[in-house]
């Protein structure tokens, strides 16, 4: 994992982070694997992690990742609503 781009945020109490992570020959990492690493190695909450997006590219082991660490897990609670997909009404 090699951190490409670091943006600190003090007034949403985060900091966004670019990432780009190698998997030759294995699938592309899932938002939890992703969430753990940064969790283990910015010794953080992994609850105040979101990881935003994965973009993978046909062929290659590389994959950019954009993710948001958060001083609390409140402010990505209030920050972070989770989103609920509306059902299609059937006729």
């Amino acid at each position: 994992m090699k951190i490409i781009k670091e943006d600190k945020s003090p007034l949403l109490g985060r900091r966004r982070l670019s990432i780009n992570v190698e998997h030759y020959n294995n699938k592309t990492p899932d938002k939890a694997t992703i969430k753990q690493k940064l969790a283990d190695q910015y010794k953080h909450d992994p609850e105040a992690i979101s990881v935003r997006h994965i973009y993978s590219k046909f062929g290659r082991g590389v994959s950019k990742i954009i993710a948001h660490l958060y001083d609390k897990k409140e402010t990505k609670e209030f920050l972070e609503p989770i989103k609920v997909k509306k059902e299609k009404k059937k006729k």
